[in-house]
């Protein structure tokens, strides 16, 4: 286990959060710790127990669908890597995610086997992957307040956060906003020296209290949530229904782990404002707190609720098709969203990926099979794709 480690209240550098990050989970699964080493090597497994060709060492997407990395990943623990980062003179990057997260696999396949990455971090880094779900993993989402995947932390080689970036980020982006964060630059100062010359400005109230509550400062971000809740008390600027929701899912039940509290806060969000599009994102969450209190039954009620809002909506079956999967929670009922789905809309590769998981997890691995090789003639260039249809395959 790491040791525990400080936050500098002054200094959140270069926060950058996107939209299509994958939200965190907290029902991670237990797995042993990987054993100290430090060369070139195979990415972060997309998979559990995936293993690319050893014999493969130019970086890239392979022919079976696994990848090299450019990047020289440090084999070891967050304590170990921040050991070596002091003897080295370095500092350490971590990249926090999960096999089932697609914007991790972008960073995988796109971007960590790009060698100008591998050269900047291989110089000035000691860089680390971290299974959110395994190992060390929880307590590195609980220690540094990690609300999605995938986070890539920047940190000193006391442990101390001197910057992340949240979501996936093309190479050369990826490279600009680590030179920031190397350079000292503080989106929340800029985000208070902004709002400091516009005062008025309600939206960039909103948008400091979010960075606020992304980087766990509760009282800073109420603060600015409560002025932001007077100024548009009806939600006419979309804004009231934004702040519910952070202060529901991200105070009370990301930080202070209260399940029923934020049910309440987020069921008092959804009679508050219900054509808000927080509003319908409440169900999910609403459903994945019930499930974690062991209420599956009404867990899959409220996705249920969720559906009716749209049926004809194949992004809300999908979200549904993702919870059972994630949430383990009654996978025969995801999988049968799932495929109404997919009869209006056979070539969506994201529900072909989500039939062949819950049809795996109700026992039909024919069926697997048969969805995740679909899945792939719908997207041939997709290395993930190609080794989940290698994975079903051997699946005994």
């Amino acid at each position: 286990m790491f040791a525990l480690r400080s936050f500098s209240p002054a200094v959140v550098a270069a926060l950058l959060v996107l939209p299509s990050a994958c939200g965190s989970e907290d029902t991670p699964a237990p797995a042993g710790a990987s054993a100290e080493g430090g060369d070139a090597q195979p990415v972060r497994s997309a998979e559990p127990d995936a293993t690319p060709s050893p014999e493969v060492a130019k970086p890239g997407v392979q022919a079976d669908g696994s990848v090299v990395s450019a990047v020289k990943w440090f084999h070891g623990s967050l304590d170990a890597a921040l050991a070596q980062a002091k003897k080295d003179g370095k500092i350490v990057f971590v990249d926090v995610g999960a096999y089932w997260c697609p914007p991790c696999r972008k960073l995988d396949e796109e971007v960590f086997v790009d060698a100008a990455v591998g050269d900047a971090l291989g110089k000035g880094y000691v860089a680390v992957h971290i299974d959110a779900e395994k190992g060390e993993g929880p307590d590195v989402v609980r220690e540094y307040r990690v609300q999605a995947y995938p986070t890539l932390l920047v940190l000193e080689p006391g442990g101390m956060e001197k910057g992340r970036v949240v979501d996936f980020l093309p190479a050369d982006d990826l490279l600009a906003a680590l030179g920031r964060i190397e350079q000292g630059e503080n989106v929340l100062a800029d985000a208070v020296a902004e709002l400091e010359a516009k005062p008025d400005d309600v939206a960039l109230r909103q948008r400091l209290g979010h960075l606020y509550v992304l980087a766990g400062r509760r009282e800073q971000a109420n603060a600015e949530y409560e002025q932001v809740l007077e100024a548009d008390p009806t939600n006419e600027m979309g804004l009231a229904a934004k702040v519910l929701y952070d202060q529901a899912f991200f105070i009370q039940f990301k930080l202070d782990d209260d399940a029923p509290g934020a049910i309440a806060a987020l069921r008092k969000l959804q009679s508050q404002f219900p054509d808000s599009a927080e509003a319908l994102r409440a169900h999910r969450h609403i459903g994945r707190m019930l499930n974690r209190l062991g209420k599956t039954d009404e867990a899959i009620a409220e996705l249920d609720a969720m559906l009716s809002a749209d049926p004809e909506d194949t992004a809300l079956a999908s979200s549904y098709g993702w919870f059972s999967f994630r949430q383990q929670c009654k996978p025969a009922r995801g999988l049968e969203v799932v495929r109404a789905a997919l009869e209006a809309d056979p070539k969506n590769a994201d529900l072909l990926y989500l039939e062949a998981e819950l049809a795996e997890m109700t026992g039909d691995r024919q069926a697997a099979r048969v969805a995740i090789g679909r899945a792939l003639e719908v997207e041939p260039a997709s290395a993930f794709f190609r080794r989940q249809v290698e994975r079903f395959e051997v699946t005994p």
